[in-house]
């Protein structure tokens, strides 16, 4: 089961105040596993530019887990609406970094190839992409080589943060299907407004928009795995999508 696709306990503020005073590293994981998906949809967002979908995930779970030890929730503000800047930042700020040309020593270079190694490893087991986290204690490294590691994995161009994908193109994100706009992307996951309206799709239309937009899969693969032709999965894909469009326009 992908912890992605997870969206946030009913009781997730209760769990966000008992974390802020006991410090439960228990409460951490479910708190972090919980809120995963908001990683999923940023990397989403970003990739295609030239940096692995993976990398970004990872970038994005790492200010995830940062921004949770900084959250105080008596401070009036939503965990999403506080986190989810932070993580686009984080993975600007990723982008920024590797556009300067990197000379990959001996050392990097070995790291990257077992990082390779175990987050093909971890994956098969976990059924899920591993977070920086996890491919740090399986290598008996810390999350910041790890990271810089990714950062090594290759010397990238600038890329520019604000071009989005066409409509037609599979990697587009839920915003620009949803013609919202990204201001500051933390304000279009508009989590509690989302969610409300995918509680007026039917099942099989949660189902294809949680696998396509949440999970990263393509409209093929979605077919294969709910069992309906491609066609079906584009047709059904199409009626949620503007019934999510037509919901969010009138909350705005």
């Amino acid at each position: 089961m992908r912890n992605v696709a997870k969206r946030p306990p009913f009781d997730a503020e209760a769990l966000l105040r008992e974390y802020e005073k006991t410090r439960n590293p228990v409460l951490r994981d479910q708190i972090v596993e919980a809120y995963l998906y908001i990683a999923a949809i940023i990397a989403r967002r970003f990739s295609g530019r030239g940096v692995d979908y993976d990398d970004l995930y990872q970038v994005a779970s790492l200010a995830l887990f940062k921004a949770l030890e900084r959250y105080d929730p008596d401070r009036g503000v939503k965990f999403v609406s506080f986190v989810t800047p932070t993580m686009v930042g984080e993975v600007k700020n990723y982008f920024r970094d590797r556009s300067r040309l990197i000379r990959l020593p001996r050392r990097g270079g070995e790291l990257l190839k077992d990082l390779e190694a175990a987050r093909e490893e971890l994956g098969f087991a976990l059924r899920r992409q591993p977070t920086a986290d996890e491919l740090a204690d399986r290598l008996g490294v810390s999350v910041e080589d790890v990271l810089e590691a990714l950062e090594m994995r290759g010397a990238a161009a600038p890329v520019s943060l604000d071009t989005l994908p066409s409509e037609d193109d599979e990697s587009a994100p839920l915003s620009a299907y949803l013609g919202v706009e990204e201001g500051g992307y933390g304000e279009f996951e508009r989590s509690d407004e989302l969610e409300r309206a995918m509680e007026q799709l039917d099942q099989r239309q949660k189902e294809i928009i949680r696998l396509r937009f949440f999970e990263n899969r393509g409209q093929r693969e979605v077919a294969e795995k709910i069992g309906i032709s491609q066609m079906t999965v584009s047709r059904a894909e199409r009626k949620a999508l503007e019934i999510l469009r037509q919901l969010l326009s009138k909350g705005e």
